[in-house]
């Protein structure tokens, strides 16, 4: 089935970055955390839209955002913007991850590209496009300069 093949792949993909992530230092960072780093923009996000943005209960965010703030990826800061609410920031060392998480995708996205070919490739990416759409395809946290 389409939806095992899927898994499998998301699988493999998952445990080479860990592996990646893990070469570099961060030893503690697992997929699940691609929850916060996925949806976390550069100036910070409340809590509640990296909830709904990863499409996860905001407990279950509540508690990631906790781990990574734990282990120094994250803090919690008051948002300028409504003194009731807080933002969670990347720290330094989320940018960091961030970095190892771009640099992974260019190789792997070269490795699909050699495996498949170009033309295979693209229609990969059209029909992944298509069963997933999704406006927030791209990471929000940028590669440092």
């Amino acid at each position: 089935y389409t939806q095992s093949l899927l898994l499998y792949a998301y699988q493999a993909s998952a445990s080479a970055l860990t592996e990646a992530l893990q070469a570099h230092g961060h030893k503690a960072i697992r997929p699940k955390h691609g929850a916060v780093f996925a949806n976390i923009d550069r100036w910070g996000t409340r809590p509640s839209i990296l909830a709904e943005r990863a499409g996860i209960g905001k407990a279950a965010m509540g508690e990631l955002i906790d781990e990574l703030e734990g282990l120094g990826y994250v803090r919690r800061e008051a948002d300028p913007s409504d003194r009731r609410a807080k933002l969670v920031v990347a720290t330094d060392a989320a940018l960091e991850v961030t970095d190892i998480v771009h640099e992974f995708n260019r190789h792997m996205e070269a490795q699909y590209r050699e495996l498949v070919g170009e033309e295979a490739y693209r229609t990969l990416r059209a029909a992944l496009r298509a069963i997933a759409p999704r406006d927030e395809m791209q990471p929000r946290l940028p590669p440092n300069p």
